[in-house]
């Protein structure tokens, strides 16, 4: 009796460490998927990501398998064949000016490539601060660091592809390829800082719908204003977003330093707790 009582007690046990191991990787795969940054402090290791992020974007054209180099494909096939659109818009855009939206453009949506998301990364920062709201303070620094590295990738093809923008004096059109240092049209630096502080703040705030769609449609609304003030072409603004968004979508899911964090978590239809392993 005493023996069946003790194997009884021992697939008892059995059981409860299963579903204890089984509880353990839900939590966690769960936690992976849903979870957002909240771990990013002012520190050595906050600098270090810059440097290791960096690395990342330099590296990944060599790391790419043939899905990615298709893809590249499409995007540079798809870029071209808008190019036939870029005068077009241009036109229009100059043909419906009014004094309204020549402000709201000039004073408000072209600051989001600049002084604007500054004021953006601010918010999120000093609020996170003030309220103790981790993720409002990591969402700071990594939308800094994004517009950071965005701005730097842009240097790249602006400087080597040397595009004519479209209110040079000479009147050139979308196809004027000066090359090395003859042009600063393409990609459009103003969009692509925007959408890389949207992305960011997009990713950190998925779990809340109107945040997204509010950070993206900021962001669009940036760039089209930069084809509204004629500085830039169409494909150079569609360029632009695809590098910002990228850019914020590596930094905002790139940890920062190496350790381990539990954190409580829960809604009003299941409570637990998120495990997420930083790497360095």
């Amino acid at each position: 009796m005493a023996i069946l009582a003790r194997k009884n007690r021992i697939r008892k046990m059995q059981r409860m460490r299963g579903w204890g191991v089984l509880l353990f990787f839900s939590i966690f795969i769960g936690g992976q998927a849903l979870a957002q940054i909240d771990t990013v402090k002012f520190n050595h290791y906050y600098f270090k990501k810059y440097w290791t992020d960096t690395k990342a974007i330099a590296i990944a054209p060599f790391r790419w398998n043939s899905s990615d180099w298709t893809k590249l494909g499409v995007f540079i096939v798809a870029e071209s064949g808008l190019t036939m659109a870029d005068q077009p818009v241009k036109d229009f855009f100059q043909d419906h000016q009014n004094k309204t939206s020549t402000y709201i453009s000039k004073h408000f949506l072209e600051g989001f490539g600049a002084e604007h998301s500054f004021i953006v990364m601010g918010s999120f920062f000093a609020y996170g601060l003030l309220a103790k709201d981790e993720k409002c303070k990591s969402t700071g620094l990594l939308a800094l660091e994004s517009f950071a590295l965005a701005t730097l990738v842009t240097r790249v093809p602006k400087s080597l592809i040397g595009r004519e923008r479209p209110n040079n004096w000479r009147g050139d059109g979308p196809y004027t390829f000066n090359g090395l240092f003859g042009g600063s049209s393409f990609p459009s630096g103003h969009t692509t800082a925007s959408f890389a502080v949207a992305s960011v703040i997009a990713t950190q705030f998925r779990d809340v719908k109107w945040i997204p769609i509010t950070a993206y449609s900021v962001a669009g609304l940036a760039g089209v204003s930069r084809m509204y003030d004629n500085k830039h072409w169409l494909t150079d603004v569609i360029a632009g977003a695809t590098v910002g968004t990228l850019v914020g979508n590596l930094v905002a899911h790139r940890t920062v330093n190496s350790h381990l964090t539990v954190v409580p978590f829960g809604n009003a239809n299941f409570q637990g707790i998120k495990v997420v392993y930083s790497l360095k």
